[in-house]
């Protein structure tokens, strides 16, 4: 039978490889977007190339939206497997703590951390039925050397502690939805405008990090997975540094 999953901000980078990979496996699609036109265009690609992948309005900002899919992934594909929480947003990583404003936490905060609460809170109930499994994409919450964006930082803290607060729930009440968080690095996309340099990969390696993750047959409840490509990035130091 085939597997489907729901995968949020795939209508571009990291999403978007992420969900060709898992496609060209044969797994049925769900692209959640916020923008109709980028939404459908990223069906289109991924059509092009024999996968079946429909549009969803999905916007984290608005909890009507995610509200409406859900009740529409209900109905249409009560079958769903998986859900991958992509999508979010960086904020200025450029600024230091103090010349942040508490709205831009606060808007961080309502994508990273409510947006994909809602999520996770919306799609329980169809994942249930199926044991099927929520990975969420975020990163280490801790400064490391200049990389220290206080705004995403805390709201990826914030969602790391939801994904262990939500496996708890799971475990004491005996839902049987696997949720757990993948750290694939440094990944070169627009939230941090294209970066590159010997610690950041393509978003085709970031895509199939996580892609694997989603596909296999091991249970991961709870943990937060660092699969930034280690041996990868090695042979990049190793060849780029004599080149």
């Amino acid at each position: 039978m085939t597997k489907i999953v729901l995968i949020t901000g795939a209508n571009k980078g990291i999403g978007f490889e992420t969900a060709k990979q898992i496609g060209k496996n044969g797994w049925t699609l769900l692209i959640g977007a916020r923008n109709e036109e980028r939404g459908k265009n990223a069906v289109h690609q991924l059509q092009q190339d024999g996968i079946i992948a429909e549009w969803l309005q999905i916007d984290l900002n608005d909890i009507a939206s995610i509200h409406k899919a859900a009740r529409y992934v209900e109905e249409r594909y009560p079958k769903l497997d998986g859900l991958i929480n992509n999508a979010g947003i960086s904020g200025d990583m450029q600024k230091n703590p103090l010349e942040l404003k508490s709205s831009e936490l606060e808007q961080l905060a309502k994508v990273n951390f409510l947006g994909n609460f809602e999520m996770i809170k919306s799609f329980t109930p169809i994942l249930s039925r199926n044991h099927g499994r929520i990975l969420n994409v975020t990163i280490p919450a801790t400064p490391i050397g200049s990389f220290n964006p206080l705004g995403y930082l805390a709201s990826k803290a914030s969602l790391n502690s939801m994904i262990k607060s939500f496996t708890m729930y799971y475990k004491k009440h005996e839902i049987p939805v696997e949720i757990f968080g993948v750290l694939p690095g440094g990944i070169s996309t627009d939230l941090n405008q294209h970066q590159s340099g010997l610690l950041i990969r393509t978003v085709q390696e970031g895509g199939e990090s996580i892609a694997k993750v989603m596909m296999d047959r091991h249970n991961h409840q709870g943990k937060l997975l660092m699969r930034m490509g280690l041996t990868q990035l090695a042979r990049n130091f190793v060849f780029r540094r004599h080149d």
